[in-house]
């Protein structure tokens, strides 16, 4: 339920799924995400595929969400529209929708309920996937107490799972916002797409 704040991506939710289950609580699982129509349409088709994508990083076999409006308006601006329009609502309600009445405690081994309103921006790591830190003072109390150097060295953005034109996007739209302010970098930049 909920909507991700401006400030958070899709990655947000994985991030904070491998916090949850760790880097092995996924183990021969197959992760499925679902929810009302209004959470499904504020996450991007492409932001979902990253979710998924991700689903590696805590040992799921496979992840899936349910179908959406985002996903016809992927397949429509991709030139795929023949393939949105193969779905109809009686076969998109029958096979690619939840069950009215459907009850997920008793239909899965776990569940695990996320508000994405509540998940705010953060990052993973060092060292494991799973160890998810919200940025800001608590961070920094972080880094202080685990005596984790407070200089980066070099700046990465990407993904070992692929990175998403989305994900891109949005560092291109921070980084010429830096440059029109007249910031510069403190290390090196580097872009894996």
């Amino acid at each position: 339920r909920g909507e991700l704040s401006a400030w958070c991506s899709p990655k947000q939710i994985i991030l904070k799924v491998a916090e949850l289950l760790t880097v092995s609580g996924g183990t021969g699982s197959i992760i499925e995400y679902f929810g009302d129509k209004d959470t499904l349409d504020s996450i991007s088709c492409t932001g979902m595929a990253t979710v998924c994508n991700m689903g590696a990083e805590i040992g799921a076999t496979c992840s899936v969400f349910q179908y959406s409006d985002s996903m016809k308006q992927y397949l429509q601006a991709t030139s795929r529209s023949y393939i949105a329009d193969l779905l109809t609502e009686e076969l998109i309600r029958e096979l690619l929708q939840l069950d009215a009445g459907f009850e997920p405690s008793s239909q899965y081994d776990a569940f695990y309920e996320l508000d994405l309103s509540e998940l705010e921006p953060s990052l993973n790591g060092p060292y494991t996937p799973d160890l998810r830190h919200n940025l800001g003072d608590a961070f920094k109390h972080t880094i202080s107490s685990e005596g984790w150097p407070r200089d980066i060295s070099a700046c990465l953005i990407g993904s070992c799972t692929n990175s998403s034109y989305e994900d891109l996007s949005r560092c291109a739209y921070y980084i010429r916002q830096a440059k029109e302010a007249g910031l510069t970098t403190q290390c090196p930049l580097y872009v894996s797409p």
